[in-house]
């Protein structure tokens, strides 16, 4: 790691007589293209279009004769958590890519180059959330097939837009992750148990009647349930109050990911 002056002095040297002077916007063009033909030539897109197929047959088909008999259309009900468990899977790729792109030594490739601090960091999430939209699709694709509907174009706009803000939230706090352990095997294994516990311990996939009381405060008002819950009013046609508490989790996500993020890829420049 460099010394905290390292980032101004990169910075100034793009600045001095002589120096290549390429915009930052051409910079995150052409690192983003290299980003996003790797996550195609290494099939990342399609196991992030494919996984929520799995996830929501693995889920649906045991579950959906239990949760009918209480007068829940199970398919319209899963989806939003097949949503969020496909965004939580998409993040994990980025703590790998990122941790793989500093231990295989392309960041020290791209430490020689007058490169911007932000590029590096903004070219990654360009191909995270390609995967982020494939795996999008997918779900919708999977719940469409076992009778999954929107209900009103407006909110059906605006659940995609949530959605796809979570799933960058999600990419953009597992890269700094991933970059500071530097380790493509740990990333993804520290990220793995936490996903799973507010996965399961939310109202994804049962009411939060179906869980003993002294747990319920907690399933009700963590992040997934949140989420996951204003997704399914929006999937209705319905604007609720968990979508106001689903954005202010998203936005703190995305403010203190993007500061992290910066602070690590400047201080590793």
């Amino acid at each position: 790691m460099s010394s905290p002056g390292a980032v101004s002095n990169r910075e100034a040297a793009t600045k001095a007589p002589g120096a290549l002077n390429i915009p930052g916007w051409m910079q995150w063009t052409a690192l983003s293209g290299r980003s996003i033909r790797a996550g195609l030539r290494e099939g990342d897109v399609v196991l992030a279009f494919s996984a929520p197929l799995v996830f929501y047959v693995c889920f649906y088909v045991p579950l959906r004769r239990s949760m009918e008999v209480s007068g829940i259309d199970y398919a319209q009900y899963l989806l939003p958590l097949i949503v969020v468990y496909a965004m939580f899977f998409g993040s994990m790729f980025a703590g790998d890519r990122a941790a793989r792109e500093v231990a295989g030594g392309m960041a020290t490739r791209l430490r020689s180059m007058p490169l911007r601090s932000w590029v590096p960091v903004a070219a990654r999430m360009s191909a995270n959330l390609m995967r982020a939209v494939a795996a999008l699709v997918g779900a919708l694709v999977i719940g469409t097939v076992f009778g999954f509907r929107f209900h009103a174009a407006g909110a059906a706009l605006v659940f995609l837009v949530v959605a796809l803000a979570f799933g960058a939230a999600l990419v953009i706090c597992t890269d700094t992750l991933g970059t500071v352990t530097r380790n493509p095997d740990l990333s993804g294994t520290v990220l793995f148990g936490p996903q799973l516990l507010l996965i399961m311990i939310s109202t994804g996939f049962v009411p939060v009647q179906g869980f003993p009381g002294w747990i319920q405060p907690f399933v009700r008002n963590q992040p997934v349930s949140q989420v996951t819950d204003a997704l399914r009013g929006l999937a209705d046609g319905r604007f609720t109050a968990q979508l106001g508490v689903a954005a202010i989790w998203i936005g703190a996500l995305l403010v203190g990911g993007a500061v992290l993020a910066t602070r690590v890829e400047g201080r590793r420049l």
